[in-house]
């Protein structure tokens, strides 16, 4: 590993612990054992440190989600795994998100955009893939449901004027959406693998009630 590559993978986990703003060139400095002097020769300033580092955990975050998942996996069972283990990294991300918006606004915007075109171009792949697999309807309109997938998904994660039912989580909300989304356009053959998930969910959440 590079001394650029360790500075950009430190530094990503310190502002995962303890957030952007409280993170000083100073402390990156001292925790890594190198002059500041050093870390502006190589980034040029905290800011584009800032944007390497979140393109480091954006590209981190995708992978921890996707790890284990097989290449033999279809976009439905995939759906489901990212779903079960969603909740491990999701407040994390929306507190970065939160602080980057706020304090680095340049930044935040470059990420975004950054993001969106990757997620656009990866969900399209996945959803053509699913038709080609007979688990999504072949008419679906992929530029119309990717724009309400990903607009909904959005909403949820920046909490912007967002008011859930008292009995409904965060967590919870992302799975249904998630999950009534793919059940949307799915096939016969997909449905039947989406409503066994459901009713596993529905099991769990009664035996812990009782």
């Amino acid at each position: 590993m590079s001394l650029r590559e360790r500075i950009i993978t430190e530094t990503t986990n310190m502002f995962e612990t303890y957030g952007l703003k409280s993170i000083r060139m100073d402390d990156i400095a001292g925790h890594l054992g190198v002059s500041k002097r050093t870390i502006y020769e190589i980034f040029g300033d905290k800011e584009n440190l800032i944007l390497e580092c979140m393109r480091y955990h954006s590209r981190e975050h995708v992978h921890k989600k996707l790890s284990g998942t097989g290449e033999d996996m279809n976009i439905i069972e995939e759906m489901l795994y990212i779903l079960d283990s969603w909740d491990k990294n999701i407040n994390v991300n929306y507190k970065l998100a939160l602080n980057l918006k706020k304090f680095y606004p340049k930044v935040f915007d470059i990420i975004s955009e950054e993001n969106q075109e990757e997620g656009y171009a990866k969900l399209r792949k996945k959803l053509i893939k699913g038709v080609e697999d007979g688990l999504l309807a072949d008419n679906i309109n992929y530029d119309l449901a990717i724009s309400i997938f990903s607009n909904s998904i959005y909403g949820l994660t920046n909490r912007q004027n967002l008011i859930l039912p008292k009995n409904v989580s965060e967590k919870d909300a992302y799975k249904y959406v998630i999950t009534y989304f793919f059940r949307g356009i799915a096939t016969e053959k997909g449905i039947k693998m989406i409503d066994e998930y459901i009713e596993k969910e529905k099991s769990k959440t009664k035996r812990r009630r009782k």
